[in-house]
């Protein structure tokens, strides 16, 4: 059976089904407002809109910290109220790196859900986008695993942030956003240097992702690409065919199988 050892922003990080599940906990759901097209807004019951300009002003250095103003400060970006995001720092009480589940920062929970406009009022506020979770996955993990292009296209604008960063058992970004089917969002890495080419901590690569996540488009854009070895094995020994098999992907093994896969 395949055994697929994963981590993402937004998830748990997974070696078995239990694992997975964990993740799929963690992921991504409904929300007020962010960057997703709005073909998607039946599935995640999210509206798009167009970005505020994030206020420059400094966040104060809280005084007295009040692990209260910080869990709201967590709900806040989590749910993209933008003006309560603003209200909370303005207090002075939460601080803009706290951390909560799993070692997530405000920032990490804003990119996750795909709020844009929070994303850039929390780090003109002071956000360290350098920092990462208990699990090793920073905010371009976050926005990348779940397929917000508008934010992935600000978070890779910032200083200190690797196209091609590791999280737990070294996935990148772009191996989140194939796993999870984000084709633009691949497109767009792969666009600005992202290294198809590198492999996690058990050798999957991105075909490996993109075969696990089942979405078509996104296994045929990373089979044009260079660099990419369609027969390709993980440390246990399976090409993406076998990935696409273990999943019930039959569609796509049968397609690895017509390019040729051994």
């Amino acid at each position: 059976m395949f055994v697929l050892i994963l981590s993402g922003p937004v998830t748990g990080k997974r070696a078995d089904s239990q694992a997975w599940s964990q993740m799929e906990a963690r992921r991504p759901g409904p929300t007020q407002k962010s960057d997703v097209p709005a073909t998607t807004r039946e599935r995640d019951t999210r509206k798009s809109g167009t970005p505020s300009r994030p206020d420059t002003r400094a966040t104060p250095t809280p005084a007295r910290r009040d692990a209260r103003a910080d869990a709201d400060l967590c709900a806040a970006c989590r749910a993209g109220k933008l003006a309560e995001v603003k209200r909370i720092l303005d207090t002075g009480r939460a601080d803009v790196n706290c951390r909560s589940v799993v070692g997530m920062t405000p920032v990490m929970r804003a990119a996750g859900w795909g709020h844009r406009d929070v994303v850039e009022l929390l780090v003109s506020r002071g956000a360290d986008v350098s920092l990462v979770d208990d699990d090793g996955d920073n905010v371009l993990h976050y926005a990348c695993e779940g397929g917000y292009r508008k934010t992935v296209e600000f978070v890779l604008s910032l200083d200190g942030v690797d196209i091609n960063s590791r999280g737990q058992r070294s996935m990148t970004p772009v191996m989140l956003a194939a796993l999870r089917g984000h084709r633009d969002v691949v497109e767009f890495l792969v666009s600005r240097g992202a290294d198809v080419s590198l492999v996690d901590g058990v050798g999957n690569d991105i075909l490996h992702y993109a075969c696990r996540g089942g979405d078509r488009k996104t296994v045929e854009f990373v089979l044009s690409l260079d660099g990419v070895d369609i027969n390709v094995r993980n440390d246990y020994g399976e090409t993406a065919a076998d990935v696409a098999r273990d999943g019930r992907h039959h569609q796509l093994s049968d397609l690895l199988v017509s390019r040729g896969t051994q």
